[in-house]
């Protein structure tokens, strides 16, 4: 699978926590306070949270924000939950001391394990390294920060994520800490995406969290807009209604490529504006985030 188009990670937030400290009390969110969120990458700017302020407020629409890192984006609105994700091995050794600095000041209910660890042009990561990681870096922080724990993100590309899960679920012999599973998912029909995520829910009989999904064609040209609209409005009514599913992102963004496809693209440019800074949402997100 051809990898999907996103930016290079940034370096570290300019203030951390020199020492970790030994205990966190963390006030828990629970998952009732929102399923639909946002896909934010790093390189997004602040000020396209000002497109999102109307849905942040409604209820039952955007509640929560993941940006597949462990520190919070610029400008995001203090109402809006920040979900922290350690990406990659090299992330792990951030968990303490971000996660520590962070949530003195700001509340998150869980932890995202690491993002397509089957995927070679992701995290990359053979199950033995990931479960020592596991097992001395993601557990400890779970159980010190009060998280619940999303299992490593898994593709849609069952011959390598299902595999590559059901092997470090083993590996962990029960001792795993998952409460729920993190699934990803690119295709352009609503009915191939449902049977993927009913076949992973029955096969680790856990919540999911759909953290990442698109409309997509996958690099065989691109689908349009009235393709993602439909595909959308099937899709929305039964993620919200499905009861084991607790949250799920669109995979919408500044530009997501032609491998995802354009029509999937959250804003644009204002017409007329005189600027290259001036954006609106599209057709697309505002169906995301009104429908």
């Amino acid at each position: 699978m051809p990898p999907k188009s996103r930016p290079s990670p940034p370096p570290k937030p300019k203030s951390l926590s020199s020492q970790p400290s030994t205990s966190i009390s963390q006030t828990r969110i629970p998952p009732e306070t929102g399923k639909r969120g946002l896909c934010w990458p790093w390189d997004q700017p602040g000020s396209h949270f000002k497109l999102f302020e109307q849905y942040v407020s409604m209820p039952g629409k955007i509640r929560w924000l993941f940006n597949w890192e462990l520190w919070v984006p610029d400008s995001l609105q203090p109402d809006m939950e920040w979900i922290p994700c350690v990406r990659t091995a090299a992330q792990a050794k951030d968990i303490d001391p971000f996660l520590t600095d962070i949530l003195r000041t700001r509340k998150a209910s869980a932890l995202l394990g690491f993002n397509e660890p089957e995927i070679p042009e992701q995290a990359n990561l053979n199950v033995e390294a990931a479960v020592a990681l596991w097992k001395d870096v993601v557990l400890p922080a779970k159980a010190k920060f009060g998280l619940r724990l999303g299992s490593p993100g898994m593709s849609s590309d069952v011959g390598r994520s299902k595999p590559w899960l059901t092997s470090f679920l083993a590996q962990l012999g029960g001792n795993d800490g998952i409460d729920f599973l993190v699934l990803h998912w690119y295709g352009p029909r609503f009915t191939d995406m449902r049977a993927f995520l009913e076949d992973m829910h029955q096969t680790y009989r856990l919540p999911v969290w759909l953290n990442e999904f698109a409309c997509s064609k996958m690099g065989n040209g691109e689908t349009d807009v009235d393709e993602v609209s439909a595909f959308l409005r099937e899709a929305l009514p039964w993620l919200d209604a499905c009861p084991w599913i607790e949250r799920y992102a669109y995979f919408g963004h500044k530009d997501v490529g032609s491998w995802v496809g354009r029509a999937s693209n959250f804003s644009e440019p204002v017409e007329g504006d005189g600027t290259s800074e001036a954006r609106k949402l599209t057709r697309v997100a505002q169906l995301y985030c009104e429908y």
